[in-house]
């Protein structure tokens, strides 16, 4: 149910309530948004009522869907079993022996998460092959996901390969972000933004650029990217009535070429990047003719 739902509800019980219609003076068929307008007590204290009864079912969804998600990761030999247990996996520990579990005696939760160097995983298996591919990245410290050290990569194999189920072949993927490379047309109120897509208010210079930048890095690890959902975050921005995308590609590895992006993708690395000349952004006002 939305605020204005939840609100519905109980101003409509309240108004048909005979003890609050006598104290009111309310006439036959006179409803709540009759009587009383929006700013008054009466109806700002059934929105924040309403708000909170909002924001408890928004907290109970998400509580429910990762009560649910940490009950598949502990399913023993799943791919999401893989996943959430290479976010376990602690630099610089060595399991107890015979045990897939780490002694934390005496750490604290600070130092126990420090040590976790995986702060992103995902676990996909091989249509063709009996491989289980497991993707990792690390935080660069500003939410930049970035690979693995040299010497984390050769300790998380190592992890991998003394929790594994016997017979399961693992293979890590543990890259640099895909490149992407777009061009995009982006039609613009000319009251709001200049020629380069800056604000005429000075309060932000790379607005568009930022709202890509930001949509890339939001995206959940190895989720899908779609053009439409970039198009959609575009046209959010304040000044841009319309955002084409001209062409999009992507690539893994220098030494791959760019691959067109038919609507939708997942990365190989499990994130993206769009840096530099690999981001053309064309600045059109969006003038009426008169």
């Amino acid at each position: 149910m939305t605020v204005a739902e939840f609100k519905k509800l109980m101003t409509g019980l309240y108004a048909g309530n005979e003890t609050v219609r006598g104290l009111y003076g309310l006439q036959p068929g006179q409803t709540f948004e009759d009587a009383f307008s929006s700013v008054s007590i009466e109806s700002i204290l059934f929105s924040n009522v309403a708000t909170g009864m909002f924001v408890m079912q928004e907290l109970f969804d998400r509580f429910k869907i990762d009560v649910s998600a940490i009950l598949s990761a502990q399913l023993s030999g799943t791919v999401n079993w893989y996943a959430y247990r290479a976010m376990l996996f602690q630099y610089g520990m060595a399991l107890i022996p015979e045990t897939d579990s780490y002694d934390n005696t005496g750490l604290t939760g600070e130092q126990i998460a420090a040590m976790r160097a995986v702060k992103y995983a995902a676990a996909v298996e091989s249509k063709d092959k009996s491989i289980l591919y497991v993707k990792v990245a690390t935080d660069a410290g500003n939410g930049t996901r970035q690979p693995l050290s040299s010497a984390q990569l050769t300790a998380f194999k190592q992890y991998l390969n003394d929790i594994r189920y016997a017979g399961v072949r693992i293979v890590v993927i543990n890259d640099p972000a895909d490149e992407m490379k777009l061009q995009i047309d982006i039609y613009y109120d000319p009251l709001v933004l200049d020629e380069t897509g800056s604000r005429l208010d000075g309060t932000s210079g790379t607005p568009v650029r930022d709202a890509v930048g930001n949509y890339l890095a939001n995206l959940p690890f190895n989720g899908t990217y779609t053009n439409q959902g970039l198009t959609d975050a575009l046209q959010a921005i304040d000044g841009v009535r319309i955002a084409e995308i001209k062409s999009a590609a992507s690539r893994y590895g220098a030494y791959t070429g760019f691959t067109g992006i038919n609507a939708r993708e997942i990365a190989h690395a499990g994130y993206y990047s769009a840096t530099g000349g690999n981001l053309v952004l064309n600045f059109i006002a969006d003038e009426e003719v008169l």
